[in-house]
């Protein structure tokens, strides 16, 4: 089972170009900002939102081909859709709305009834199937609404921010049950979600949307250690600068520039982990290559380390620890050094 998809439409304001493929068996997460078109291209493979140009085929079968005018119905997709809001009918048990989607199929009573009952016990919500919707916290209903779309036996799962109702508290605890239950189902299943975290947890590779384009793919820790956009590298802690690499200097597109130890040569994008950004309220002693003049723009406290931001000759963030931060009495506006030696900068090409 596999998903192939070319997907082109203009909804209001946002312009949706992306191509994306997910085989079976290996859950892919649609990463990326509000705004990016995650949820539209889910609902564009639902078809819930029609192309203006592309084809959507899934294990061979064509969902939607604009140059053939070939388009079937959402219902005759075998598509799975896990909304945000999980979108359980209140006025149902919670029986009878996992057993609404093999009903409105046609299936008789009897039947359905049973399976649904099957995937309440799998996902442990037996004893709940008498109740109503309103009586599961966030995390029940998630698996609920996850059992009604799994007992239907889709071809393409597909989950829109799957954690976003659940109390924060309850989340470690559910995203671990959840990836359990994504590993029975071995078709093509496809997560959207603006968390790195969940991305990680849940998917074995990572598809990052903005703007309704695909700027970086690929297994989730090689998109995490080597950004390609300033929204991942901020949502993963990284600084990300672009430039080009000549005899052992970055020079930046802001015309500054850093000594760094490479290969690359050309064009290239470089990260510094911010906890290798070292702070002084002095120029410091010996002949440090990168030494750069900066301002405190902000101070975030995060538990045992504190992320410091920084402008300089260009915008840097540094880590410390509360002592340090206390000790250098960093604060909003105060002059520091920044210090950061040339290994620590990962150089890579564009």
């Amino acid at each position: 089972m596999s998903l192939h998809a070319r997907v082109r439409t203009q909804l209001g304001s946002l312009g949706l170009e992306c191509d994306i493929s997910v085989e079976a068996n290996v859950t892919v997460a649609v990463l990326g900002p509000n705004g990016a078109g995650k949820t539209t291209l889910l609902r564009v493979i639902a078809g819930l939102v029609p192309l203006d140009e592309g084809h959507i085929e899934v294990n061979g079968a064509v969902f939607e081909d604009t140059a053939t005018r070939t388009w079937l119905t959402p219902e005759a997709r075998r598509v799975g859709f896990v909304f945000q809001d999980h979108g359980l009918f209140p006025n149902l048990s919670v029986l009878d709305n996992v057993a609404f989607g093999l009903r409105a199929r046609g299936v008789d009573r009897k039947t359905a009834n049973t399976k649904a009952h099957e995937w309440l016990e799998r996902v442990d919500l037996g004893r709940y199937a008498t109740s109503r919707p309103a009586a599961l916290s966030g995390g029940q209903s998630q698996r609920a609404a996850l059992a009604r779309v799994l007992v239907t036996d889709p071809h393409v799962l597909l989950l829109d921010e799957p954690l976003a109702a659940v109390d924060a508290s309850a989340r470690l605890e559910l995203r671990r049950a959840l990836r359990e239950h994504l590993s029975t189902f071995t078709a093509v299943r496809l997560i959207v979600t603006h968390d790195p975290l969940e991305a990680a947890s849940l998917a074995e590779r990572v598809v990052v949307l903005e703007d309704g384009r695909v700027t970086q793919e690929g297994p989730f820790g090689d998109v995490s250690a080597r950004p390609r956009s300033p929204w991942i590298a901020r949502v993963v802690g990284l600084n990300l600068l672009h430039g080009a690499v000549s005899s052992g200097a970055l020079l930046l597109d802001d015309g500054s520039s850093l000594t760094v130890a490479t290969g690359v040569q050309g064009p290239a994008l470089a990260t510094i982990q911010p906890r290798a950004v070292a702070l002084y309220r002095q120029p410091p002693d010996g002949s440090p290559r990168n030494v750069l003049r900066c301002k405190v723009a902000g101070v975030d406290p995060e538990g045992d380390r504190w992320r410091i931001r920084l402008d300089g000759p260009f915008p840097l963030v540094a880590e410390v620890t509360p002592a340090a931060a206390a000790e250098l009495r960093l604060a909003e506006g105060g002059e520091v050094f920044a210090v950061v030696k040339a290994t620590e900068i990962d150089v890579y090409s564009v």
